[in-house]
């Protein structure tokens, strides 16, 4: 008897261990760019919709009709244009790969107008209790992890077999209590903005690089 319990004992030791092992390993899978490439922390990339056509266009910058600055999160509604340049920043500043469900910063890089001195790192703003949304606006802070900076980082996680999306559930503060939600897309002000949703939109990250790359072989 004491040899059968020892045995399933250590069947489920080993069955728990492979478990986690397995989520801990699928976690730390590298986000990979359209060409299969891994996503490298501060390269810069175009974060265009997995879904054409009627799915949109790249990520850019955008702005409210009432407040200038600072900007807002928005999705281009051709899937022709690409939208503004992102770079990532990870939580682990060693590595220089980004990696799936790890925390980092997001931070468009565009070349802009004086109008705004406010950083382009996205953040989570305050509740809007006219449109009941959390929306994604820039003007937060890259590093830094704490309390202070929580609505600041985002993860990747997988969506479908090619897609990814993004979320906010920050662990970068242990004793801090967070929000923990899918990002999505909505409609306000005559543009599509991000913001926490049920579920989350499929994108795709694509060489800013290789775009560059595009439109000078078609000129020569």
């Amino acid at each position: 008897m004491k040899t059968a319990t020892l045995v399933v004992l250590l069947l489920f030791a080993f069955t728990t261990k492979s478990y986690f092992f397995g989520v801990a390993n699928a976690a730390n899978k590298p986000v990979l760019d359209i060409d299969g490439d891994e996503l490298q922390a501060g390269v810069k990339y175009y974060v265009v919709s997995a879904i054409w056509g009627a799915g949109g266009g790249g990520l850019a910058l955008g702005r409210t009709t009432d407040q200038k600055c600072p900007e807002i999160v928005v999705q281009r509604g051709s899937d022709m244009d690409n939208g503004t340049p992102v770079t990532f920043s990870n939580l682990d500043t060693n590595s220089d790969v980004v990696r799936l469900r790890t925390d980092l910063n997001i931070e468009f890089d565009p070349t802009r107008d004086k109008l705004c001195r406010t950083s382009t790192v996205w953040k989570v703003d305050n509740y809007d209790f006219s449109t009941g949304k959390w929306w994604l606006t820039t003007d937060g802070v890259k590093g830094n992890p704490g309390p202070n900076t929580l609505t600041s980082w985002f993860k990747i996680e997988k969506a479908g077999e090619i897609g990814y999306k993004f979320t906010f559930c920050p662990s970068v503060c242990e004793s801090c209590t967070t929000l923990c939600s899918d990002i999505g897309r909505y409609g306000n002000d005559g543009q599509i903005r991000l913001a926490l949703a049920d579920s989350g939109w499929p994108f795709l990250f694509k060489k800013a690089s290789s775009t560059i790359k595009q439109v000078v072989n078609t000129k020569q």
